[in-house]
């Protein structure tokens, strides 16, 4: 799942949107899409305004049991994740820097790992108003090469290799080009 903002309409809607502190406005449409990779077709799409938070639209999702989605930072809603769980739905995605979480048992790599990954752990993310509810999922922090770039993903699927976990998400990237 991602999200493209169509600038044309900043200059068509010039009064469109919030005010920000810097006094831009973030006028226009937003296209938020699921791409099913299995044929290689949107089975999701919704528009709205470009202002809106991305994670908003999780509540909307609807996928069969088995499924896996893959979106980025601007999705996170712990409550959604929280749902994807107990139906059934595997997400991945990347964990964002504030996060607040308890380490919980951590996983052995296989020497055979050939993705940069670096740990692999079970964690509790704290969430809600005061940190009350939580989400159990896995941490699994790689290394990328190229970038020269550490990179945190979360998933609630305990039975991937963390390789694979992080080759999924990377899949996310190269589908990117789509929203060029």
């Amino acid at each position: 799942m991602d999200s493209t903002t169509i600038t044309l309409f900043k200059e068509i809607l010039k009064g469109c949107g919030r005010n920000p502190t810097e006094g831009r406005k973030k006028g226009g449409i937003k296209a938020h899409t699921i791409i099913d990779m299995n044929n290689r077709m949107p089975c999701f799409v919704r528009y709205t305004e470009a202002a809106r938070h991305d994670h908003v639209l999780l509540a909307d999702v609807s996928l069969e049991s088995g499924s896996f989605i893959v979106f980025d930072r601007g999705y996170v809603d712990y409550n959604q994740y929280e749902r994807f769980t107990q139906e059934g739905i595997f997400y991945v995605t990347r964990l964002k820097d504030n996060a607040i979480f308890a380490n919980g048992e951590e996983f052995d790599i296989p020497d055979t790992a050939d993705n940069g990954v670096l740990k692999d752990e079970e964690i509790m993310v704290c969430y809600g108003e005061k940190g009350e509810k939580k989400h159990r999922c896995r941490r699994i922090a790689c290394w990328d090469d190229i970038n020269k770039k550490l990179f945190v993903f979360v998933s609630n699927n305990f039975e991937m290799s963390a390789e694979n976990i992080a080759l999924v998400y990377q899949g996310k990237r190269m589908k990117g080009i789509l929203f060029l």
